[in-house]
């Protein structure tokens, strides 16, 4: 699940990794989600391991340039996590309801959205 929440009073794209499977060395994103954030504000991906307490970020600008696209209709943008930045590990706001992004709202949004990634 990803969301779109707001830290250092900025909107971000963010992912909390809580023991998921397939999530050692590569983070995949939705392309639509990708860009609802940006569509909404978003300049930075966050990715946080919280049984760890590591985390790291990405400028959504750079997704292009160190990531790649999945195949199919349903494409993902896939990244690295060594490709990004190392963080501290921060805490953000609980998201405070779901968008299923089939039926995006033209409207703006508030502060802190958990982004549906199923269609």
């Amino acid at each position: 699940m990803a969301k779109l929440t707001v830290l250092d009073g900025e909107p971000i794209l963010a992912v909390a990794h809580r023991g998921q499977r397939g999530v050692d060395t590569t983070v995949s994103l939705p392309v639509q989600v990708v860009d609802y954030a940006k569509r909404h504000g978003a300049r930075w991906f966050y990715f946080r391991r919280d049984e760890s307490g590591e985390m790291w970020r990405l400028p959504l600008a750079d997704l292009s340039k160190v990531g790649w696209l999945g195949p199919g209709a349903g494409a993902e943008w896939y990244v690295r996590i060594a490709a990004m930045q190392p963080v501290a590990w921060r805490k953000w706001e609980f998201a405070e309801r779901v968008v299923n992004l089939g039926d995006t709202p033209t409207e703006p949004q508030p502060d802190t959205a958990q982004l549906a990634l199923w269609g």
